[in-house]
């Protein structure tokens, strides 16, 4: 049995698993907001009601009560909790510092585009509130790196991180594994992009690859390619090969670039597959060249009703929707970095008074962890020695009671007397 490329996908862990649609996708962050604001709350509640108690007979909260004061007020008051929209805008902004990160490090794409991409999935089951994103954002990273094949020890990798040690990176991988499902393969639309122009510069060499279904010879695609014009709706052009293969380099140029900022910060991965995603960046470069290389992919004279042609109506749909918002996350990104700092630094100041005190330290957590586990395993091999213990004193009672078992002779048989 042959599998397409569409079938192999839809196998993949990407597609089962990490693939939605745009109101799901909403809804589960959604849900992760309220759910995390409920479990900060009732964690600070309990936080502040042992510190009160470990408070009531100080005698600095005896003298603040004579004198009138309320000392406690602080701790009473409501726990401000990040917004939806604050929560989302705090995982975009570190999304671009990992990216920062990753070429700070001078990591290849992959690495850089994974990396991104854990950190992404992680706040999707899990608030910025709960785990603290610059803590999961530099060992999502990491684990990026050992993912993709990329080696860099952990050592070396925190000892060029300010203030950071290599217990620091390791203690919240666990964490982000669970999020993740345990599933590490993240597909790209690069290698997509890089066979979409490979195929596009055969056609304009007359070597194309025609599909079974095609009614089009290779020097006619050709023909057909060289008078693409320059722009959408514009005069047909009489250009040369030479030229054409650099508008197909320019083209691939800028779809990369798009692919190595806007793709990986936005919600494409989520939404689309890679290779929607590649056609659309491509799009966005050269629309001309997209919607023909679309074209010959499907037959002409194909009837609008008929299965091929709803596909194809379809895919160029659906890549229009994507490019779009490509080209919003584009326009995200050459604003600026600094145009949204004061607003990041508010929320992130606004987050210091709404972390969960119970997760504050992950390495101390990591610890705890491990040395539940080790006591876990004292406890089993505790059991396993006793029943091994039980097994020689039974053992020992029935040699007493029947006498030892006959020797074993040969086929393994016990010998009677001739």
């Amino acid at each position: 049995m042959r599998l397409t490329e569409d079938e192999i996908y839809r196998s993949s862990t990407q597609f089962r698993l990490w693939s939605y649609t745009a109101d799901a996708l909403a809804s589960l962050r959604s849900s992760t907001n309220v759910t995390a604001s409920q479990r900060v709350k009732a964690a600070v509640k309990r936080h502040r009601e042992a510190r009160k108690e470990s408070a009531s007979n100080s005698e600095a909260e005896k003298t603040g009560t004579e004198n009138g004061a309320t000392p406690t007020a602080v701790l009473e008051k409501e726990v401000d909790c990040l917004t939806l929209e604050e929560e989302q805008k705090v995982v975009d902004a570190y999304c671009k510092q990992a990216i920062r990160l990753g070429e700070f490090f001078s990591f290849p794409i992959n690495v850089i585009a994974t990396g991104v991409q854990y950190l992404k999935r992680f706040y999707l089951f899990n608030s910025p509130m709960t785990y603290e994103p610059k803590v999961i954002m530099r060992s999502a990273m990491f684990l990026a790196t050992k993912t993709e094949g990329f080696h860099i020890t952990a050592e070396n990798y925190a000892s060029r991180l300010p203030k950071t040690t290599a217990e620091q990176v390791l203690a919240p991988e666990y964490l982000i594994t669970q999020a993740l499902r345990f599933t590490f393969d993240i597909r790209h639309p690069y290698r997509g992009l890089n066979g979409g122009h490979m195929e596009m510069s055969a056609i304009a060499h007359g070597k194309a690859a025609i599909l079974p279904s095609a009614n089009k010879k290779p020097a006619e695609l050709q023909k057909e390619m060289l008078k693409l014009p320059l722009r959408p709706n514009g005069p047909s052009s009489q250009t040369t090969v030479h030229s054409l293969e650099k508008r197909l380099g320019e083209a691939t140029a800028k779809a990369n670039k798009t692919l190595k900022s806007s793709a990986i910060l936005t919600d494409a991965y989520f939404l689309y597959t890679p290779s929607q995603i590649w056609l659309s960046a491509y799009l966005l470069a050269d629309e001309v060249l997209t919607l023909f290389y679309i074209s010959t992919k499907f037959p002409d004279g194909v009837d609008p009703t008929a299965p091929a042609g709803v596909s194809k109506s379809r895919l160029t749909n659906t890549i229009r929707a994507c490019a779009a918002l490509l080209a919003a996350g584009l326009s995200s990104v050459n604003a600026g970095v600094e145009e949204n700092v004061e607003e990041i630094r508010a929320i992130e100041k606004k987050l210091r008074h709404c972390r969960d005190p119970d997760k504050m330290d992950l390495v101390k957590l990591n610890k705890a962890h491990k040395r539940d586990a080790g006591t876990d395993d004292k406890l089993e091999e505790s059991v396993a020695k006793r029943r091994k213990l039980e097994r020689e004193k039974n053992e020992k009672e029935a040699d007493e009671f029947w006498g030892p078992e006959l020797p074993k002779i040969g086929n393994g048989v016990g010998t009677s007397a001739a």
